[in-house]
């Protein structure tokens, strides 16, 4: 598969999960745990998917995109960071190891809140096309319901954007994956240990209970000082 196939694929499985997140659907296929592993699929790497997609689920398991509310775009900045951290891992032969999931999440998490803001846009586009709908659908219903489907180009064009541009500078996070030597690599790694204690503790403080800040904070401390262990014998190791 070609580079440029993949952009394609990249952009359209990120158009589509847009789409499916708010506007049509609806079965919860563009949550970071699906889109994840798909998105990793159709370009090679449905582990490196997985490895994006798993953390980022518990980082925004409470917030679900319902009704009116408006919570930060998940669904973009899964898709954007799978898509960078899977092409870069192929040119590195690496695959998507700890390091460059540190990276790609980094770089891409951001997109989240870029993607709400992006989000709110598209929708008071949709609000004018509803009107006009509403204007001529006793007169014209074939036009009114194009109109409808004209409201699924907007947050399919900003999916698809995000999506292929990451998927775009997946070279870029080849070349400074490359070029991190060994102590900042093992830094990188603690980094990944300690995001998905935050990950686990964001996941635990979405259950509506007074208690779970506390278990939150149990919970994310025994994981990160668990894994952190692990990680220091496995370096020590012969």
């Amino acid at each position: 598969m070609t580079r440029a196939v993949q952009l394609a694929i990249a952009a359209v499985i990120g158009g589509a999960a847009a789409v499916e997140r708010k506007g049509a659907l609806q079965l919860m296929l563009s949550r970071p745990l699906a889109l994840g592993p798909l998105l990793g699929a159709a370009l090679g790497d449905v582990r490196g998917g997985l490895t994006i997609g798993v953390p980022l689920e518990l980082l925004f398991l409470g917030a679900v995109n319902l009704g009116a509310t408006l919570p930060d775009n998940e669904t973009i900045a899964a898709s954007c960071a799978v898509a960078a951290a899977v092409l870069a891992g192929q040119d590195t032969h690496i695959g998507v190891d700890e390091t460059t999931a540190t990276l790609a999440i980094a770089l891409f998490l951001p997109t989240a809140v870029l993607g709400r803001r992006l989000e709110r846009l598209t929708e008071g586009i949709n609000r004018r096309l509803a009107a006009r709908a509403r204007a001529t659908i006793a007169a014209q219903p074939a036009r009114a319901i194009r109109l409808h489907l004209g409201g699924l180009l907007a947050p399919f064009l900003a999916g698809a954007a995000y999506t292929g541009i990451a998927a775009a500078l997946a070279p870029f996070l080849a070349a400074l994956r490359r070029g991190l030597d060994h102590h900042l690599v093992q830094g990188l790694e603690i980094g990944w240990i300690f995001f998905l204690a935050v990950c686990c503790a964001s996941a635990v403080r979405a259950i509506r209970d007074a208690r779970a800040p506390s278990f939150a904070a149990m919970a994310s401390g025994a994981i990160a000082l668990v894994t952190l262990a692990v990680k220091i014998l496995h370096w020590r190791s012969p």
